[in-house]
């Protein structure tokens, strides 16, 4: 629901006053050891880093429980957001920030911010499969992923390639595919029959 009225409203209006607003403060705030930082947090979120990073997870525990299903929900996860991601940015079509106010050159449309779904969905899918293994230090994981996918998205939006509706947006629909394949992954264990002991 909060992706559905995003969308609505930067497709159907001009730039929100608050995407200028935040713009506009983060132009006034810049430095250049900040710019250095940010450019590392939004390589982390990249395409570059979590799709090998779902390799060497899915790997891992493959060798480690003979189980292929907890790396097929993390790709699933990843390349559903990637493919929802391209989709809605083909349909809103929204430009992205003025070139003037980035740090960079950046291509395509800008609603939603591809770093900021598929960090969120990479990240909440590690998240579910943990609390689905009993694995111990949950609230601390939930915090670190947390604090990861906020810092990717802030750094989307203080290297000018994205607006902050942009960044929100792309949360909202990484949750929303997460959600949507935990619901039906926890359906299809709810539906299977119990194995033989």
């Amino acid at each position: 629901m909060v992706f559905a009225a995003l969308a609505i409203v930067v497709s159907t209006s001009d730039t929100p006053s608050v995407d200028q607003s935040v713009l506009t403060w983060v132009g006034e705030h810049r430095s250049s050891g900040v710019t250095s930082a940010m450019r590392i947090v939004t390589w982390l979120g990249s395409a570059a880093v979590v799709y090998p990073a779902t390799l060497v997870l899915a790997l891992y525990w493959w060798w480690r429980d003979r189980d292929w299903r907890a790396g097929a929900m993390l790709a699933a996860g990843l390349a559903g957001s990637t493919v929802l991601y391209n989709v809605f940015k083909r349909i809103t079509e929204r430009p992205r920030p003025p070139a003037s106010d980035a740090l960079g050159t950046y291509s395509h449309w800008s609603f939603p911010s591809g770093h900021a779904t598929q960090c969120m969905a990479f990240l909440a899918m590690l998240l579910v499969l943990t609390w689905l293994a009993a694995r111990p230090r949950l609230r601390l994981r939930a915090i670190a992923a947390a604090a990861v996918a906020l810092a990717v998205g802030g750094s989307r939006i203080y290297l000018g390639a994205h607006w902050f509706t942009d960044v929100l947006g792309g949360y909202a629909l990484g949750a929303a595919w997460v959600s949507l394949l935990t619901a039906a992954g926890l359906k299809t264990i709810l539906r299977a029959p119990p194995r033989d002991r």
